[in-house]
């Protein structure tokens, strides 16, 4: 992997499918271990230019990672506003014909409706409504549903803290 790898970078440093699939490799429900996901992802993203989207690359190995461990409580940490926020930013410079825009998209929709954080949420699904074969909703054994009941509530909850302010 690590020859691959280098050949990989030598042609696309900031290409992010083969980022996404590495880090995938590097997951412990592959060939690494959470640690190695972890460093693989923080050290793409630090050298990642803005807009790359490689920034959500910590978000998804944090993910990874707690998968099966998710409280909401996990979602409200330090650690995971700021992976959410650095992700939020990189979409925000990227372009808009990124092919994996939706899916950096999707994710950041949950995550920050977990956040409580659902008019920011809503925005996200705003831009990707119908496309649900991303992460979160493709470890879902209802892909859909799970997908259409989120976005839902997000813009329920989203309208009432507009009614509140």
């Amino acid at each position: 992997m690590h020859a691959l790898w280098s050949r990989v970078t030598d042609l696309a440093p900031h290409h992010f499918e083969a980022h996404s699939s590495a880090l995938q490799y590097w997951t412990a429900k592959w060939h690494g271990s959470h640690q190695l996901a972890r460093e693989f992802a923080e050290k793409a993203a630090a050298g990642a230019p803005p807009g790359s989207l490689l920034a959500v690359l910590p978000m998804i190995a944090w993910y990874e990672e707690h998968l099966h461990e998710l409280s909401h409580a996990d979602f409200l940490s330090r650690e995971v506003r700021v992976l959410v926020d650095a992700a939020l930013a990189d979409v925000a410079l990227a372009d808009p014909d990124h092919p994996r825009l939706a899916e950096v998209r999707h994710l950041l929709g949950y995550f920050l409706y977990r956040q409580g954080r659902y008019g920011a949420a809503r925005e996200q699904f705003r831009h990707v409504d119908g496309y649900t074969e991303a992460l979160p909703w493709r470890y879902s054994p209802v892909t859909p549903l799970h997908y259409r009941t989120l976005r839902t509530k997000t813009g329920r909850k989203a309208l009432t803290d507009r009614r509140l302010r």
